[in-house]
């Protein structure tokens, strides 16, 4: 069962109707507990971007099925996926395409949503047109009210043993979505930015901000593990204590989570091709390879590089042979240069965007320089990098530079 952190958005069988009432669940909801993790090892590659726009169908429609993540138009929906998670996705019916979505509550008490989008419901619509959800929604959500003032971290051990199953994970700092969509078919993790409400956790998220101090990273995947031939053995990546620590509770549910899907979609792929078929779809028109599409802004952007840096080594991802796309959004940095060297360059299922606008200073912070000891595992100097690849737009919309 999904732990008590966990709510299950309702979504419709694709074909039917608009309608004013959530429909039933397509299925019961999936555990999200996951075996220990274990990871194998690839050669390193530069991470590349890819920004070519996608075609437009004959038909004149987006050609969404294919959707490049870091195309123009991908990226684009992407944001809006990341602004809708701002709103409570955890609400019956929240990720049902086919639902009106009037029984929402899409209010925003003492919060600047309003600045993100000022009609949620019409933002809603939008995104669920061209990401269309096909199965039960994992929501991790803390409060879901006003919630504690301060963060409640789990320990490592106690990490290990929640993604192990040997006990409950512990409620979630940040707020995250795992979607599995039918239209493209991606399987979709998206971390939600600090909540800009005092009422919904802006105190405890502002908390997680301001632990800037190092601590090395307990989750690094092996695979970034430096090898014998490589000198001698030194630390693992250091990364930013507050990313780290509001991770960890939620690595266990969203990393099982996606690894269920994944074997879902080997299963279906096993059963359609001993049927001859491609689930159902003729030869000639068959299924665009899966994804796991990781997307966040701000400190959503933070948590995603995180968790799009494991799951790029997961063993159900590796065995689908799904490529892991990650697109953050105003994101800050995460680790040192060590940690952004790994993912560059040992990190080869992953395409990592980071989209930064002009002015916006939080993507340039942390910054290197000093720390309390005592905050940053008992030195004094923190080091900071990003990793990626970068693209900056300027004040239009429809302006990029590289």
């Amino acid at each position: 069962t999904l732990s008590r952190t966990a709510a299950v958005a309702r979504v419709a069988p694709r074909g039917s109707r608009p309608h004013r009432c959530p429909s039933p669940l397509l299925a019961a909801p999936r555990s999200a507990t996951c075996l220990p993790r274990r990871v194998v090892r690839s050669e390193a590659r530069r991470v590349g971007l890819g920004l070519a726009t996608r075609a437009v169908a004959d038909d004149g429609t987006g050609a969404s099925s294919a959707l490049d993540p870091h195309s123009f138009e991908g990226t684009r929906a992407l944001a809006k996926l990341a602004m809708l998670v701002y709103w409570n996705a955890g609400q019956d019916g929240f990720w049902d395409p086919t639902y009106d979505g009037t029984g929402l509550d899409l209010s925003t008490p003492l919060g600047f949503e309003p600045l993100i989008a000022s009609d949620p419901a019409a933002l809603r619509r939008e995104v669920l047109s061209s990401l269309v959800p096909s199965e039960p929604a994992l929501w991790l959500d803390p409060d879901p009210g006003m919630g504690p003032l301060t963060p409640s971290f789990a320990t490592v051990e106690e990490a290990r043993d929640a993604a192990s199953g040997l006990v409950k994970p512990r409620p979630s700092v940040s707020r995250v979505a795992v979607v599995r969509l039918a239209k493209p078919n991606w399987i979709a993790v998206i971390f939600r930015g600090t909540t800009p409400s005092p009422l919904r956790g802006l105190l405890r998220e502002g908390q997680v901000n301001s632990m800037a101090g190092q601590e090395t990273w307990e989750e690094t995947p092996l695979a970034w593990v430096r090898r014998d031939d490589e000198g001698p053995p030194r630390d693992g990546p250091r990364v930013h204590r507050g990313y780290a620590a509001a991770y960890r509770t939620v690595l266990a549910e969203v990393e099982g989570a996606v690894a269920a899907h994944a074997r879902s979609e080997l299963e279906a792929r096993s059963k359609a091709s001993e049927d001859g078929s491609v689930s159902g779809v003729s030869e000639d028109a068959p299924r665009d390879p899966c994804k796991v599409v990781v997307v966040g802004h701000s400190l959503g952007g933070a948590l995603a590089a995180l968790c799009a840096s494991r799951l790029a080594h997961d063993p159900d991802v590796t065995r689908l042979g799904a490529q892991v796309e990650c697109v953050t959004f105003g994101q800050p940095r995460v680790g040192d240069g060590e940690w952004a060297a790994r993912v560059d360059d040992r990190t080869p299922r992953l395409t990592y965007t980071r989209v930064v606008k002009a002015g916006d200073l939080f993507a340039r912070v942390p910054t290197s320089g000093f720390w309390l000891p005592g905050g940053n595992g008992g030195r004094f100097e923190v080091e900071y990098a990003h990793a990626g690849a970068l693209v900056w737009t300027s004040a239009g919309d429809e302006s990029l530079a590289f």
